[in-house]
C-alpha cells in the first residue's frame, strides 16, 4: 500500500512541474510535445521505491481571447475535472497515505484518511481558488465596440500576414490578445498600435506613431 501511495504523490508532483513547464514555454499558438521520461526515485521512508516512467505526450495548446459583442459574459459552470484539482487530489492523497503509512497506521485507515484529505484539499482548491478566478475572468469581459479605436502594443512581433500578439488597458485591467497586421505590414515588438477591427476573437492592428 506505501509504494501505491508513493507511486500516487511521485505522479502528482511530476505532472505539477510539467504543468508549470509547458505553461511557461507556450504562449497562443498550437505546440506539439513528444517527452519521454525515464526517472529513478529514491523516497526513503525506510523503504526504497525506484519508479521507471515511460510518458508518450501529445499536447495541442490553443488559447483565443472569448471576447463578448455585448459586454456580457456568459455564466457557465466550471468543470471540477480540471488538471490542477486532479492533480492536486492525486497528490495530497499520496502525501497523506505515506505519512500515515509510516506512522503505523493500518493500510485501511491510511487509506480512508488519505482519501478524504485529498477530496479536501481538491475541493477546497476548487471551490476558493477555480471558481473565483473562473467569474473574475467572466466579469472583466471587454465589448468589441469599446476596443475599436482603443490602443495597444505589440508584445510578440507580428510578420506580414502572420499572427502576434498585443496588450491593451482597459479600466486598469491589461489584457492580451492574438493579433494580426490589417496592411500586412511588419510590426516588430514594443510598437504601439491601435486597434481597427475585431474578427473571430483576432485584432486587427495598424502601426502608429508616437506612444501610448
Amino acid at each position: 500500500m506505501l509504494k501505491v501511495f508513493q507511486v500516487c504523490f511521485a505522479t502528482g508532483v511530476l505532472f505539477s512541474v510539467l504543468t508549470f513547464i509547458m505553461g511557461r514555454i507556450s504562449d497562443f499558438t498550437d505546440m506539439g510535445v513528444d517527452t519521454e521520461i525515464d526517472a529513478d526515485i529514491d523516497i526513503d521512508f525506510n523503504t526504497d521505491t525506484d519508479f521507471n516512467i515511460d510518458t508518450d505526450m501529445s499536447m495541442e495548446v490553443d488559447a483565443e481571447l472569448d471576447i463578448s459583442t455585448t459586454g456580457e459574459a456568459p455564466e457557465l459552470p466550471v468543470s471540477p475535472l480540471k488538471p490542477i484539482v486532479i492533480t492536486t487530489f492525486v497528490t495530497v492523497l499520496g502525501g497523506v497515505g505515506m505519512i500515515c503509512t509510516i506512522n503505523g497506521l493500518s493500510q485501511g485507515l491510511a487509506g480512508i484518511i488519505a482519501l478524504i484529505s485529498g477530496a479536501a484539499a481538491a475541493f477546497l482548491l476548487y471551490r476558493f481558488i477555480i471558481v473565483p478566478l473562473y467569474r473574475a475572468q467572466n466579469t472583466s469581459a471587454i465589448s468589441q465596440k469599446e476596443l475599436r479605436g482603443a490602443l495597444a502594443k505589440v508584445t510578440l512581433a507580428i510578420k506580414g500576414s502572420l499572427f502576434g500578439k498585443i496588450s491593451y488597458t482597459v479600466s486598469g485591467n491589461t489584457y492580451s490578445a492574438p493579433a494580426r497586421s490589417i496592411n500586412g505590414e511588419d510590426i516588430e515588438r514594443g510598437i504601439p498600435v491601435v486597434i481597427i477591427n475585431i474578427e473571430k476573437n483576432i485584432f486587427y492592428v495598424k502601426r502608429i506613431k508616437g506612444g501610448y
